[in-house]
């Protein structure tokens, strides 16, 4: 896939990780080119420190467009967070009218608020001179509070209902966006997230992870240089919200675990690997290949001889092995499809990555087999390849999908559950030799 070019317009701070420090390695790590223009250099950012240093770059934004313009450059993409002063927003929407070019999109952080208040440096007029930058933005991802100052809406502290958040929805049409992303939304006191709206499709959704308790400076703009990875990279809004929900609440999670200084920010760095294939599978897409011939048979065998051992690690050695060979052999596999399962092989960039085996049944669909191999694991790809099977299942007039998942698989539970799947049984199953099944009948309705 070729890209084109993507201007980050933030702030930079030497020391602390946020604005250009975050937005240059996320964008840069998903394979987009990524361009700057500093809005201001500090020594460090503004939040836990005293004594920083401070210089606006306001008279070089003119002579640096000029430059630009003198090359001939353009971008397919403009980025725009932290703008000091009515000034800067006036420049900035004249670089973005001069250096657009055909299809460039426009994604705009309105940084000045959080918790209903402005940040300091702001007085209350400036919500006004923002939401002009925001009236040409193609993709908007402010928090609530700096949604309700431009919208001059009371803010209101969470949880929220989801009539609610639809009704900011309805007054947001007012900027004439395309799509919609407001970050920093609860609906129970344990979860957090963010919830978005796609103008064009009419497209609305929420993702939500159990809440970290503590202040981490720069998450909005970790979340917001993913969102900006994943949408510009050809991932659906869906997708793209859960991709930067995930990677923001990782970086969280080990920074808390390592017990670092949060004044710097949050550990985003080791998780730009997994980032970068995550976005990369997921913009080319999987495919599936019908299990109909030996070679394809002995494919899926092969991967479930190496997944299976590592995925049911907390299970008797002895049981694994039986359990492959009993139920993941070649020769079972073959039965299986013998009476009337289906078998696919899940491929990414033409590489075996994991395994269906589905059944259809008198009124639903009969997941018997999900597997994929760890180094793809943790990538959304389960939605994917859930919405794979609900088309088969709805191709065959089926209602509903079910699966069996072991009781002390957790991991798989709560990712069944996150995926709309509830349980709605508790079995023990005798498999032989002395084994037993103690599993969760899990089932998603459509």
């Amino acid at each position: 896939m070729t890209h084109g070019r993507i201007l980050a317009v933030h702030d930079i701070s030497c020391v602390g990780r946020c604005s250009l420090t975050v937005a240059l390695p996320i964008i840069s790590a998903v394979g987009l080119e990524c361009s700057v223009l500093p809005t201001a250099v500090l020594s460090t950012h503004t939040g836990g420190f005293t004594g920083f240093t401070y210089r606006d770059l306001t008279e070089d934004i003119v002579p640096i467009q000029k430059h630009w313009e003198s090359l001939g450059l353009h971008f397919s993409g403009f980025y725009t967070g932290f703008l000091g002063s009515f000034e800067q927003i006036d420049l900035v929407k004249d670089l973005i009218a001069d250096l657009s070019e055909k299809g460039t999109t426009v994604y705009v952080d309105p940084v000045m608020a959080d918790a209903g208040k402005l940040y300091s440096v702001f007085d209350e007029t400036f919500p006004k001179g923002m939401r002009k930058l925001c009236e040409k933005a193609d993709v908007l991802m402010p928090n609530l509070t700096e949604l309700c100052f431009m919208l001059d809406l009371e803010y209101k502290e969470g949880p929220y209902t989801w009539d609610y958040i639809e009704s900011i929805f309805k007054e947001s049409e007012v900027f004439g966006l395309r799509k919609l992303v407001i970050t920093g939304v609860s609906f129970e006191e344990d979860k957090v997230g963010a919830v978005y709206k796609d103008y064009e499709t009419g497209e609305s959704g929420q993702v939500m992870r159990d809440r970290i308790e503590g202040y981490f400076h720069g998450t909005g703009d970790v979340f917001g240089s993913a969102l900006v990875g994943a949408l510009e990279s050809g991932i659906s809004l869906r997708d793209s919200v859960r991709i930067a929900v995930d990677f923001t609440v990782g970086s969280i999670i080990r920074t808390v675990k390592s017990g670092a200084d949060v004044r710097y920010g949050v550990d985003f760095e080791e998780g730009l690997g997994k980032l970068q294939r995550q976005v990369s599978v997921m913009s080319k897409g999987l495919t599936y290949e019908l299990a109909t011939d030996e070679k394809v048979l002995l494919r899926i065998a092969g991967m479930a001889a190496k997944i299976w051992p590592e995925a049911y690690d907390f299970l008797d050695k002895d049981m694994i092995e039986y359990m492959i060979g009993k139920f993941q052999s070649r020769d079972a596999i073959a039965k299986y499809i013998d009476e009337g399962y289906l078998y696919y092989a899940i491929q990414y960039d033409g590489e075996d990555i994991g395994y269906i085996g589905i059944a259809p049944e008198e009124d639903r669909m009969f997941v018997s087999k999900l597997y994929l191999i760890k180094h793809y694991r943790g990538l959304g790809l389960l939605d994917r390849i859930l919405d794979f099977i609900e088309s088969i299942s709805k191709g065959n007039g089926l209602k509903s999908m079910y699966l069996t998942v072991n009781r002390e698989n957790k991991t798989a539970i709560a990712a069944y559950q996150s995926e709309g799947f509830v349980i709605v049984e508790k079995v023990d199953n005798p498999i032989g030799q002395g084994f037993e099944m103690n599993d969760y009948i899990m089932e998603r309705r459509f």
